[in-house]
């Protein structure tokens, strides 16, 4: 982890992408998609819900009230596994599997998009940045959801600068937490 490859960052550079633009050797980081359990466990920490105790028994993450705890503490059942992480491509608990499948398909986003606890988790995190100014409140989302500065230029202020109430604000930090930009890790 101390290396300069493993520390490069995914932005392209002109330099690099001329020699060598398969990036074959390393000069940046490719860009990758976060599995369900870190980007459940991301969407807990950025709306402040996140239980940061470590040990205890396995939960069940999938049902309501939705346990904060990190995904590791999941409870699986290995003859019933829940339908969420088969979406996601959780390896299967009876054997042994050394590299994880990765799919990208429509079931993951339409789970993202009408799933209660993305739902609780953008309520969660639109509560925790409407302190102050709207325009705080926004720079609190995007800082805190988009972990670039670049990223903060595509999400611009007056898009949202007609929105009132915690309802708008809970749609815009639920289209915050859906975005690619929380998604993947550059």
């Amino acid at each position: 982890m101390l290396s300069a490859a493993y520390r490069q960052a995914s932005e392209e550079r002109s330099e690099g992408l001329a020699i060598d633009p398969e990036n074959t050797l390393l000069w940046r980081m490719n860009r990758r998609r976060l599995e369900f359990e870190p980007l459940r466990d991301a969407m807990l920490a950025v709306a402040g819900t996140l239980d940061r105790r470590m040990g205890g028994p396995g939960q069940d993450v999938t049902k309501a009230p939705f346990p904060p705890v990190r995904s590791v503490y999941a409870f699986i059942e290995r003859q019933n596994l829940p339908g969420v992480f088969r979406t996601f491509d959780l390896a299967s608990p009876d054997a042994s599997t050394p590299q994880r499948h990765a799919t990208t398909v429509p079931q993951q986003s339409l789970f993202l998009m009408n799933s209660p606890f993305v739902q609780a988790q953008a309520r969660a995190l639109a509560a925790r940045v409407t302190t102050g100014t709207p325009r705080d409140g926004w720079t609190r989302c995007i800082s805190w959801c988009m972990a670039g500065r670049r990223w903060r230029r595509r999400w611009r202020w007056g898009r949202i600068r007609a929105w009132r109430g915690p309802a708008a604000w809970e749609r815009y930090a639920q289209v915050v937490l859906l975005a690619n930009e929380f998604a993947f890790v550059d």
